[in-house]
């Protein structure tokens, strides 16, 4: 099952809970200032800190979700369970040169073909189902300049990367347009790419990254038959990013601002080889784009109040929004942005505990809003406008689970939704409504002591 999955990953790979004071505990000596100093704590610690010195740092991550949408979809009623297991190593080959790892096992699942499909719409991409591993990452991976400069090459997405996730929980800001303006391989996936990184400073860092577009390969197979497919061309995305913590401020400021391009031509959003061309017969009129794909976007989350509650995060107020831009005649999904506010550190012993609110907003364009309706008054005789206008609107809660866990639970309700897949087949608008989710993530390695345990 290759599904996004990063609701929950920010957070999981931010945040484990550090040891107790009755566990076995061997601490790392190479512990940045100001943070808790990370452990291995566990029945396999041993096993753990001796090949961290040995130079193999390894992650063992678990990620269960659930879904049900009791009235949303063409079919209504529809639900899905799926996990994955995250596979992640490093081996270190100096100081400054690495090989990084990563494969993820899809298992175990349940309806998410039926699921997915039934909900296709701009919100919720189809992801391809095909494979039950697939190769995430192998790479090499090069620090220069007194480490202010990396380098990596090999096997790779540039989803962990760029137009980043986690500026907050739940759905609504999980972004579109990497999937159905720019198609890049979602976050388990592979091709071949590279990317560079300087960072000024510890805290704000310039990437580049760009991948081969070869979508053939990435949506068949399990990302280790590498000569599979043919190119299109390329994906690149440049960007910025500025992270700071409640280290390095009362009221920390994140962000990204980035632009993009797709090589590849693209067809138009109306006049393309499907029934909604109002021109569909035996020769009818299709226009291509050869200028390829280009936007702009920028997201960010700003503490606007906190004070200090006794925990490892102070309570605190933040508010977060992104907005994301593609330019081109025929662009089927021209605007997408998101909003909203979270609360979170009220809970000193569940330093992760959060709720929120978000509003996900997609814009067609009037191209891909009049494909739509002429695809179902062709397929089905059904005359029914589709609005340009759709939005997802989100409440969201997370807490700490287990000592090494996080569960994330949320509800949103979906306005106006599109047919983003089978649209040439629809026989009628999708109706407005819910999907409930929850979604139980686990650092299995720091449990076991095969990697550090760390403090937010």
């Amino acid at each position: 099952m290759r599904v996004l999955h990063t609701t929950i990953v920010p957070l999981l790979l931010a945040f484990t809970v550090p040891a107790s004071a009755e566990n076995p505990t061997l601490i790392l000596e190479d512990t940045p200032p100001g943070l808790p100093a990370p452990v291995y704590s566990g029945p396999l610690a041993d096993i753990g800190k001796s090949l961290h010195d040995n130079g193999i740092d390894l992650r063992l991550s678990y990620i269960n979700i659930y879904q049900n949408a009791p009235d949303f979809g063409f079919a209504g009623g529809s639900s899905v369970n799926y996990g994955v297991f995250l596979f992640d190593v490093t081996g270190h080959l100096s100081s400054d040169l690495r090989v990084r790892f990563m494969e993820t096992v899809n298992h175990p699942s349940y309806n998410e073909d039926g699921y997915l499909f039934d909900m296709s719409n701009a919100f919720f991409p189809v992801p391809v189902v095909d494979s039950g591993t697939d190769l995430t990452r192998l790479t090499l991976e090069a620090d220069l300049f007194d480490d202010r400069f990396q380098v990596e090459a090999g096997r790779m997405g540039l989803a962990l990367d760029f137009m980043t996730k986690g500026f907050c929980g739940g759905l609504a800001c999980i972004n579109s347009t990497q999937a159905i303006n720019l198609n890049i391989p979602g976050e388990p996936l592979s091709v071949w790419g590279g990317r560079v990184a300087y960072k000024p400073t510890p805290i704000t860092t310039f990437g580049l990254g760009i991948i081969e577009d070869n979508p053939d390969n990435w949506q068949n197979g399990n990302g280790w038959d590498w000569q599979s497919g043919s190119s299109d061309g390329y994906i690149a995305i440049a960007n910025i990013r500025h992270d700071e913590t409640f280290l390095d401020n009362a009221n920390p400021l994140k962000f990204e601002v980035g632009a993009y391009h797709r090589s590849a031509p693209y067809e138009d959003a109306l006049y393309n080889d499907g029934w909604g061309n109002p021109t569909f017969g035996a020769a009818p009129t299709i226009i291509t784009h050869d200028s390829g794909t280009s936007g702009v976007y920028a997201q960010a989350r700003k503490v606007i109040w906190s004070t200090p509650s006794g925990g490892l995060i102070p309570e605190n107020v933040a508010v977060y929004g992104g907005i994301f831009h593609t330019f081109g005649e025929g662009q089927a999904y021209p605007w997408e942005a998101y909003a909203g506010l979270e609360y979170s550190g009220f809970w000193a012993e569940n330093p992760v505990a959060t709720i929120g609110a978000s509003v996900h907003y997609i814009g067609l364009s009037d191209e891909r809003a009049q494909y739509e309706r002429n695809a179902r008054l062709f397929f089905s005789g059904v005359d029914e406008a589709q609005p340009k206008d759709t939005f997802m609107f989100d409440v969201h809660g997370s807490m700490g689970m287990f000592g090494n866990g996080i569960l994330d639970l949320g509800a949103a309700y979906v306005v106006n939704p599109n047919t983003s897949v089978l649209a040439d087949f629809s026989t009628g608008r999708q109706k407005d409504g819910f999907v409930f989710y929850a979604t139980l993530a686990f650092d299995l390695s720091g449990s076991l002591g095969l990697s550090p345990r760390r403090g937010p």
